[in-house]
C-alpha cells in the first residue's frame, strides 16, 4: 500500500467496486496500518505497558472497520453485504484489535 498504491489496488480483485484507485489515500491509510502495527508489536512486546499503544492501534482499526459496516449498511459498495476484502480485511481485523485491546486493560499498571 505504502510503496506502491496503484499495484496494490489492481492486486486485490474486489477492490474495483469501491471505484477508482486514489494513490494518495492509499498510501495514507497504508501507514495507518504501519503504526497501528507498531502499536501492536509494542503491546506484544511490553503488555503490562501496551494498553495505551494498543488503544491506538485499536482506534484505527475499528474505526476503519465501523466505516466499512456503514458504507455496507448505506449501501455505497456495489457488492451488497460487502466484499471478502471487507469481512477479512478490515472489519474482522477491526474486531480483533479492539477485543484485544479491551482485554489488555487487566494488564495496565496504575
Amino acid at each position: 500500500m505504502v510503496l506502491d498504491p496503484i499495484g496494490w489496488f489492481t492486486s486485490i480483485p474486489d477492490l474495483a467496486v469501491t471505484g477508482a484507485a486514489n494513490g494518495h489515500l492509499i498510501r495514507d491509510v497504508g501507514t495507518a496500518y504501519l503504526a497501528s502495527a507498531a502499536g501492536l508489536a509494542c503491546a506484544i512486546w511490553r503488555p503490562a505497558q501496551g494498553a495505551g499503544v494498543l488503544a491506538v492501534a485499536a482506534t484505527f482499526m475499528a474505526g476503519h472497520g465501523i466505516g466499512h459496516l456503514v458504507d455496507i449498511a448505506e449501501g455505497c459498495a456495489d457488492a451488497p453485504g460487502g466484499t471478502v476484502t471487507d469481512w477479512l480485511g478490515v472489519i474482522f481485523p477491526g474486531v480483533v484489535t479492539a477485543a484485544l485491546c479491551g482485554w489488555s486493560l487487566r494488564f495496565r499498571q496504575t
